[in-house]
């Protein structure tokens, strides 16, 4: 339970994290590219600390590597989302994926079989949340970044799922954890070089040390929920901790941008939260 406890902690920082990057005028690409420099060395430093192990490397290194990708994937878009709809649409956009892991631990690693009624209800949910048309955008326009959120964390946690069960397959511990969280770490810091290699040059920020000390707390934040995570993953079914993970940070979040910053949700969209809420209940019965 401490382990779900503190990576629910770390969870609920990225949104309030790129809210506070926009309000600051930090430019969120240079901090992403940090943030997995960072990430990088503390995964390293725990491998070292703990043994130096690449237990059945060659079982979970390629799915790791996709870890990286989903995971930058996942930062760009929730930094967007986070600036078009604010913190507590792209938090429940990236959390209500959770479903997206069980149903593929299901499906694919013999996971036990889902609530359904509580993942129609999650969908439901999802319907409710997300934005309807306003401000002159269709409903399409208006999707398009919480949906690429919540495909991208749901694929990033799966993928995670994925490796740690190899992982502890191959009769691995937790220096092959550390191992996980710094290759991923890297293949995530590659491709967003990478991205920022292929933008216009006119959109690229000056390198300054403001974006660099935000990328240093993005980074701790982010090892620090990856490696809490997988390690909540080793004790905690998949289909009862992510509900329980990606619900408390959508409170937290909810709670976050209306008292701290203002943010305004319709009533709609509370219905939606509390038809989370009432999945996550179903999924314990």
């Amino acid at each position: 339970m401490l382990y779900l406890i503190i990576a629910i902690t770390f969870g609920s920082l990225f949104a309030i994290l790129f809210k506070i990057f926009q309000q600051r005028g930090i430019d969120a690409l240079q901090a992403i590219a940090v943030n997995y420099v960072v990430a990088f060395v503390l995964g390293m430093v725990g491998n070292a600390s703990q043994g130096l192990s690449a237990t059945g490397i060659g079982s979970w290194l390629l799915p790791t590597i996709l870890v990286g990708l989903f995971m930058m994937a996942s930062f760009v878009t929730m930094n967007m989302a986070t600036r078009s709809h604010g913190i507590a649409i792209a938090t429940i956009a990236a959390r209500v994926a959770f479903i997206i892991p069980v149903l593929c631990a299901y499906l694919f690693l013999q996971g036990n079989e889902p609530r359904w009624i509580a993942s129609a209800l999650v969908i439901a949910s999802l319907l409710l949340i997300f934005p309807h048309r306003s401000n002159g955008k269709s409903t399409t326009q208006q999707w398009i970044y919480p949906l690429l959120v919540f495909a991208c964390y749901g694929i990033t946690n799966f993928l995670l799922k994925l490796s740690q069960q190899l992982v502890a397959n191959a009769g691995g511990s937790d220096a092959d954890l550390s191992l996980v969280t710094g290759i991923a770490f890297l293949s995530a810091l590659l491709f967003t070089l990478l991205y920022y290699m292929f933008m216009p040059r006119s959109q690229r920020a000056p390198l300054s040390w403001r974006n660099v000390a935000a990328g240093v707390v993005l980074g701790s934040v982010n090892v620090g929920c990856t490696y809490f995570l997988l390690k909540s993953l080793m004790v905690i079914d998949s289909g009862i901790f992510y509900p329980i993970y990606n619900i408390a940070i959508v409170t937290i979040a909810t709670l976050v941008g209306r008292i701290g910053f203002g943010e305004r949700l319709k009533g709609v969209q509370y219905a939606g939260i509390a038809v989370a809420i009432l999945a996550i209940i179903l999924f314990f019965c």
